[in-house]
């Protein structure tokens, strides 16, 4: 995969996100903090989908049906 490292550094940016909302639980703070957080999690998720059907199929990938 090409752009490996940037898939992972997304990937590590939405656990922070996620981390984030753990803590936003546990502290109790108002609903639109979970909004907000939770809306940056779904535009990274976006990001990576668009990022991996980017990426050239192998040649394992294209013989499967």
């Amino acid at each position: 995969m090409r752009n490996r490292n940037l898939i992972y550094n997304k990937i590590e940016v939405l656990q922070s996100i996620l981390l984030n909302l753990r803590r936003i639980v546990n502290t109790q703070e108002p609903i639109e903090s979970y909004r907000v957080q939770i809306g940056k999690a779904e535009a990274l998720v976006e990001e990576i989908k668009d990022i991996v059907e980017s990426q050239p199929f192998s040649p394992t990938e294209l013989n499967r049906g």
